[in-house]
């Protein structure tokens, strides 16, 4: 990366670990450790992603603990910050109100519930709400308010429940699909593509209901299986919400998964698929004739779980099926069907709970279309073709169990590096004005602190 990055990097965990060692404990904490009494580690390998028992405690409605009813353990906070950098500098700047380049920025700041609403009813959420430092707007963030029930069926044990949620695949245990996958901080202030899926456009502007089971075949094999249905939120919600105007998405949306572990000593493993299809207006519509898209999706998950180490691996791969029955006829996209693939692998390496690793790869493939990527985003040839690459490196000061004073505090120290092979269908003059695809590789290093 050079050594002026390199010294980027070290000064800003060096700044990153001066700023956490001044924080004071405050009232609010993490939620979820606070009502189970246990340390970070028992739900996840580092954080987000869930262990085995993190993923039964999200199954079952986030009611596991002494309490009955909610208290003020359940709600809690996180600060999301750092510094961004560019292999080269974006003219006009990186967002408004930023440079060029080389950037600090408090991008996230959240508010959660977390936990038990009614034990003896198996009811239990969690609910986020969000002011974003980047756009410097509230809006309300995940969302999943559940109601979960043990049973048997012919003598199997069964799983079975209830959803609200306001993001399709935010109910979902692994780490493989959308709404929890990798990467899990990236850079608002980084260059993203001209190209992305339906399923990841649709978080937080529809709200939706549906129903989930997961039966114990053995005690090693587990199916699970979900159903949700999505409508947008009404405008004047959107925007009280601050997530307005609305998507412009017609109808019920249905949302589907089903997957299938197998466990057994320190390993897991986990095959699924999962799909969405909608009908969304042309741009700048909200009446008459729709597209359709559909995404379908593919997804595998392997954890080896240790006391002093962990190693996790998750693919995904996913086809979105386009149909342009009105934009192609006002002239908004170049063909009446496209399609889209992405692509990820994700490795991840955590040692003495402390200490992590990251690799991950992303593909975006997809057919050409001048109306639909040559809009004046940055893409010269209309094509949505993207490779990337991601290392990261973490440590995590809390995993274990925080201060005496402050036990269920957790801190994620971070530096990622993300290196574009070939960025909106091209390596070199992506954009006609002499970009390269190596011109947005971003290096985003600083703090994720949860409390």
């Amino acid at each position: 990366m050079g050594k002026h990055v390199v010294q980027l990097v070290v000064g800003c965990v060096a700044v990153s670990a001066a700023l956490l060692a001044a924080i004071r404990p405050a009232e609010a904490i993490p939620s979820f450790a606070a009502q189970t009494g246990l340390p970070c580690a028992a739900c996840h390998i580092g954080f987000p992603q869930l262990t085995p028992f993190g993923r039964m405690f999200k199954m079952q409605a986030y009611v596991l603990g002494k309490q009955d009813f909610p208290d003020a353990k359940n709600f809690s906070a996180m600060v999301e910050g750092g510094y961004t950098h560019l292999n080269d500098k974006v003219p006009g700047g990186l967002s408004p109100d930023y440079p060029s380049n080389n950037a600090w920025s408090i991008q996230q700041t959240s508010l959660f519930y977390g936990g038990v609403l009614d034990k003896q009813l198996g009811l239990g959420a969690f609910i986020q709400g969000t002011f974003d430092g980047v756009a410097h707007q509230f809006h309300w963030d995940n969302a999943d308010i559940r109601d979960a029930h043990a049973t048997k069926l012919f003598g199997a044990p069964l799983v079975y429940g209830f959803t609200f949620n306001n993001n399709p695949a935010v109910t979902d245990l692994w780490n493989t699909l959308p709404a929890w996958g990798y990467p899990f901080i990236p850079s608002e202030l980084g260059a993203g593509p001209t190209a992305g899926l339906q399923i990841n456009n649709l978080g937080q502007s529809v709200w939706g209901f549906g129903g989930y089971s997961a039966i114990n075949i053995t005690p090693a094999d587990m199916l699970y299986g979900e159903v949700d249905l999505y409508q947008s939120l009404p405008d004047h919600t959107a925007y009280a919400l601050g997530v307005g105007p609305s998507n412009g998405v017609a109808g019920v949306t249905p949302y589907w998964r089903v997957a299938y572990q197998h466990s057994i000593g320190e390993n897991s493993i986990e095959v699924g698929a999962s799909g969405l299809s909608d009908h969304p207006y042309p741009a700048g519509l909200k009446h008459g004739p729709t597209d359709n898209l559909t995404d379908v999706g593919l997804d595998l998950q392997f954890q080896h779980i240790e006391a002093q180490q962990s190693l996790s691996l998750q693919a995904s791969w996913f086809h979105e099926n386009q149909h342009w029955g009105a934009s192609y006829r006002l002239g908004n996209t170049a063909n009446l069907n496209d399609a889209l693939n992405v692509e990820a692998v994700t490795v991840s390496y955590l040692w003495r709970q402390m200490f992590g690793a990251t690799e991950s790869f992303n593909s975006i493939t997809g057919s050409g279309d001048t109306g639909l990527y040559n809009t004046g985003s940055g893409n010269a040839n209309g094509k949505p073709n993207t490779d990337s690459f991601t290392t990261e490196l973490d440590y995590y000061p809390f995993n274990r169990g925080g201060p005496s004073v402050f036990p269920w505090a957790n801190a994620k120290l971070f530096a990622e590096y993300t290196v574009y092979t070939q960025f909106n269908g091209l390596a070199r003059n992506y954009d006609g004005n002499g970009r390269n695809a190596g011109g947005n590789d971003v290096l985003f290093t600083g703090i994720w602190f949860v409390f």
